[in-house]
């Protein structure tokens, strides 16, 4: 009698997935039976199971899912089961279809937990919810809990990364990664070492301390130089003083400037030939009016060019006719045609003859009469040239003049100007000489060397004395400013060697840790494996009453398997054993790896008796049948006829007469 136990997975129903139209299944706890023929789609349940949980196959496109069956639609697959991690009911439901490249599309993702549905922002989103209410990533579940067909005693010489991952290792290992990735940042600085930083500020940081005592030693200094000067040079001149002196200045200087615009002025009059502006500007109008007069007599010399010249070609097309007339004509003499060619009348000898010498005649008066025409007009051509040059040389000379007379204004309103300084100096100075009652005039040209008789320090002296302080000023501003750049980079430098020393030790900490990180790791990975290793033994012993084997053992290397048979003195490899064995031996490390990871809710096992022959075929169904026991739940593909008493669930799956696939559970 089956005892039913709660199961992991509840219910998978699919839609047009591969050769099936329509499908729903319950399962249940303890052995759920998947049996009939081969190529009859048992596979496929289970790749619609993966399907829907994590939304990929292992060798198999989502495109290659959808079914091809005439009048297939949107793919749907929805399974049902109970978290082993939370104990809650999780439904989880995928749709999607082929576009018009043949792509597959996904149309929609669903997710609810105990009847609420979860909100999902991707794929990615919607696997890492399943993963974390499995208890599995995909990568686990199918090294560890979906066994396909061939693959169920790869575990007795498995891949080391595989093993690793299905048992932790290979997270801890990306742990322990990332903590010796940290001490490697830490470890660095700005692309630097922070151990040869730290040295090189531990030597800069005294040598700037050193330097910013002196800084200070001469800022000091500087400070009480400057307040000396200071106080030296407020005794030595007041603010009425000090405004006349740069009144002189600026009356000395618009004196100085208004002597070179005038000279400039005195030279533009020279190169116009003229004493005043005024007369520049008569040349100016004088030079124009003769412009427009040349201007007016090219104008009528120009038509009286082009009449002498319309004579001239006139006289010449003249002499070309006549010429052509006589060459026509003493053709026809030489030709002795009685009648002419044009005009068909006779002709005589003695008509063309005389017809000859009038043209002749007609044709010499007309060279005379070209000839005084041809002179009439290089005559007249030459008087137009003549014209053109002398306007071309009067407006060279009225533009010159014309720049010249701008030239000069702008001189003459600069003079005003500078005038105009002059004069408002010269006020301000006399204004000043009367507020200090020193009795001098105000355009007296050695007014600074008077004044400078009554001053405590001489003018020169003044300036010096000036020009000093203001140097003494400008180096206390720049000293300060190094001050507070050398002030500012010794705190850098200092805070930053704390920050440094800070990291290396967070470093070594971390160093630290990684070793004690390893250990753990190591003892943690030794000690499951011993674990494993006893649980397998006892899984062996319980599925079977041959017990030929003292002990299982699993190489912490590479995890290989090997068993030490009863009167041997050392272990074989678990793959030299018999067929029957291997699974045996296979099923007992899977069930005790589950249990070591506390994941002996679910086992799906593909034709697990794959290349077992007739006769041990009923011994591996025992064992199979055993091992059921040991789970919650298990689903096992076989086209053989075996199990079915142990089984608390039997699908049986065939292939109807339109070529689809049918899975119904048996009653």
């Amino acid at each position: 009698m089956v005892v039913e136990v709660s199961g992991l997975i509840e219910t998978l129903r699919l839609r047009n997935l591969e050769r099936y139209r329509r499908v729903e299944l319950d399962f249940s706890g303890g052995l759920n039976l998947i049996k009939g023929r081969n190529s009859t789609g048992k596979t496929t349940l289970l790749n619609a199971l993966t399907f829907a949980l994590f939304g990929e196959v292992p060798e198999a496109k989502p495109r290659l899912l959808v079914s091809k069956l005439p009048g297939s639609g949107e793919m749907s697959v929805y399974v049902r089961f109970r978290s082993p991690v939370s104990g809650q009911i999780v439904e989880v439901e995928r749709r999607g279809s082929l576009d018009r490249k043949g792509d597959y599309r996904t149309e929609g993702r669903l997710l609810r937990v105990d009847g609420k549905n979860i909100s999902l922002e991707s794929e990615e989103d919607l696997r890492s919810k399943i993963t974390e209410l499995l208890g599995m990533s995909l990568r686990k579940f199918l090294n560890l809990v979906y066994i396909r067909q061939g693959r169920l005693t790869e575990i007795l010489e498995p891949q080391r990364d595989h093993m690793d991952s299905v048992m932790g290792i290979t997270l801890l290992r990306e742990l322990r990664e990332q903590l010796d990735e940290a001490r490697r940042e830490l470890e660095r600085f700005n692309g630097k070492d922070v151990a040869t930083e730290i040295q090189n500020l531990e030597e800069r940081v005294p040598e700037l301390d050193s330097s910013l005592k002196q800084i200070d030693e001469d800022v000091s200094r500087l400070n009480k130089e400057v307040q000396e000067l200071e106080n030296l040079l407020k005794k030595a001149e007041s603010m009425e003083l000090s405004e006349l002196l740069n009144y002189i200045k600026k009356r000395e200087h618009a004196e100085e400037e208004l002597k070179k615009v005038n000279s400039r002025i005195q030279e533009l009059l020279e190169n116009a030939g003229a004493s005043s502006i005024e007369e520049l500007e008569t040349k100016i109008s004088l030079g124009e009016k003769e412009l427009e007069t040349l201007k007016t007599t090219r104008n009528n010399l120009k038509k009286e060019l082009d009449a002498s010249m319309e004579k001239w070609l006139s006289m010449k097309s003249n002499v070309s006719n006549i010429e052509k007339q006589i060459r026509e004509h003493e053709s026809l003499t030489r030709s002795g045609v009685s009648k002419c060619p044009t005009c068909g009348q006779d002709l005589q000898p003695s008509i063309i003859q005389k017809l000859l010498e009038e043209d002749r005649g007609s044709l010499a008066r007309f060279k005379l009469e070209e000839a005084e025409a041809k002179k009439g007009y290089d005559l007249k051509s030459s008087e137009f040239q003549n014209i053109v040059e002398r306007i071309n040389v009067a407006e060279s000379e009225c533009s010159r003049m014309k720049t010249l007379g701008n030239r000069l204004r702008e001189y003459l309103n600069s003079a005003e100007a500078f005038m105009k300084t002059r004069d408002s100096t010269l006020v301000a100075i006399k204004e000043k000489l009367a507020v200090l009652g020193l009795p001098f005039t105000p355009e007296d040209p050695e007014l600074k060397l008077k004044l400078a008789q009554q001053l405590p320090l001489q003018p020169d002296e003044l300036t010096r004395k000036r020009s000093e302080l203001a140097e003494k000023k400008g180096s206390l501003e720049r000293k300060t400013s190094i001050r507070m750049e050398t002030s500012k980079k010794l705190e850098d430098y200092r805070r930053l060697l704390n920050e440094l020393k800070r990291r290396m030790e967070k470093a070594g900490l971390a160093h630290r840790l990684s070793q004690s990180f390893d250990q753990a790791v190591e003892t943690r990975r030794r000690e499951l494996i011993k674990r494993i290793e006893f649980r397998a033994l006892e899984y062996y012993r319980a599925m079977t009453d041959q017990h030929v084997y003292d002990a299982i053992i699993i190489n912490p290397e590479d995890y290989s398997v090997s068993v030490h048979p009863k009167g041997l003195t050392d272990p074989i490899p678990a793959t030299r054993v018999g067929g029957g064995h291997q699974t045996i031996l296979a099923l007992a490390i899977r069930l005790a790896l589950l249990n070591a990871l506390s994941l002996n809710s679910l086992l799906i096992l593909d034709e697990p008796t794959y290349g077992v022959d007739s006769e041990n075929l009923p011994q591996v169904a025992s064992y199979i049948g055993e091992a059921s026991k040991q789970l919650s739940q298990m689903m096992l593909v076989t086209h053989y006829n075996i199990c079915e008493e142990e089984a608390s669930n039997i699908i049986e799956v065939s292939v109807q007469e339109d070529g689809s696939s049918k899975a119904e559970i048996k009653t």
